[in-house]
């Protein structure tokens, strides 16, 4: 178990799966469940939770499985086993219908879901994520995100240093307290302390980041991409059937399936140079010529990670208007 982030609590699945929520209560009948992206937990929308909550929506943010204090287990990681364990935990905590709030990979979960769980799912909201890209835009995007997973599997020698990598990051134009949270979040000591030594919330010694690798690795490999460049050869080599099975299943997104009012949020501010946005403006066209109740909404100061890590009181309000409308 993490160190930080003990308010979240656990819901154990049908399944068996055990995966870590945290409800914002509000008045609304139909709640907001926040999917991450692939690297992300649950504290990245706790900022917009927290707002949509005082103006009376009710907002569950939760990790995945395979990343914060959600189960870990060695099996495979796609889109669509994150979204039956979505459905397994909405029915869990008592409900039959909800709206999604999603980023990047979780915006391809949002999309599985609704291709098996239409009637399930009242409004989707999808933040830089969920496009039809062609193969070189994929591995574009395969090699923007190398930076993030980085930091996977890697034993750093304290917090304070893993935060201080994280603020030298060309990713980001600027630093709060909510992404130092989410960071923190995905820690875990592996010193020689023993926790009864330490003060709350605090850790000595070496530190790890959470998520285990081979995650990500089944993550990518379901989208058919791999955890670096060079694991895409290996896999197109090693088994060219299935490879090409997966970038054919992974070429056409269900849109068809979202038969609820849908709002696209795209960052436009470039990631690391002009052109390696997460949604080129082909994708937006293709969203819009097939998914038929849709709105989209442009970030202009804003990259992929900043879409949802940097606070944006118009965004909320866009997000705001659009659950309530």
């Amino acid at each position: 178990m993490l160190q930080f982030g003990s308010d979240s609590k656990i819901a154990t699945l049908p399944s068996g799966i055990r995966i870590s929520y945290r409800i914002f209560p509000g008045k609304s009948k139909v709640p907001l469940f926040c999917v991450h992206g692939l690297t992300g937990n649950l504290k990245n929308f706790e900022p917009i939770a927290q707002g949509l909550s005082k103006k009376g929506i009710t907002v569950i943010v939760y990790d995945l499985r395979g990343r914060g204090n959600s189960d870990k287990p060695k099996e495979e990681y796609s889109a669509r086993v994150h979204a039956q364990d979505l459905k397994e935990l909405s029915t869990t905590l008592g409900y039959s219908k909800i709206s999604i709030l999603s980023h990047s990979l979780g915006a391809w979960i949002t999309l599985r879901f609704a291709e098996k769980f239409s009637s399930f799912l009242e409004k989707a909201v999808l933040i830089d994520g969920g496009g039809e890209l062609s193969i070189k835009r994929k591995i574009s995007n395969l090699l923007m995100i190398q930076g993030s997973l980085a930091r996977l599997g890697r034993r750093i020698p304290s917090k304070e240093t893993y935060l201080q990598e994280a603020k030298k990051s060309p990713l980001l134009s600027a630093w709060n307290t909510n992404i130092q949270n989410f960071l923190l979040y995905e820690l875990e000591p592996i010193g020689t302390l023993s926790p009864s030594l330490m003060p709350e919330n605090t850790f000595y010694g070496p530190v790890l980041c959470s998520i285990p690798p081979f995650v990500i690795d089944s993550e990518l490999k379901n989208m058919g991409g791999a955890m670096k460049p060079a694991g895409i050869l290996t896999r197109l080599f090693k088994d060219p059937k299935e490879f090409f099975k997966t970038l054919k299943e992974n070429k056409v997104m269900p849109y068809s399936a979202l038969r609820c009012p849908v709002l696209v949020i795209r960052a436009l501010k470039p990631n690391f140079k002009p052109g390696d946005e997460l949604l080129p403006s082909t994708a937006i066209e293709k969203m819009k010529d097939k998914i038929q109740n849709l709105k989209v909404y442009e970030l202009p100061d804003k990259n992929h990670y900043e879409s949802v890590l940097l606070e944006d009181k118009e965004r909320d309000q866009e997000i705001f208007k659009f659950l309530r409308s």
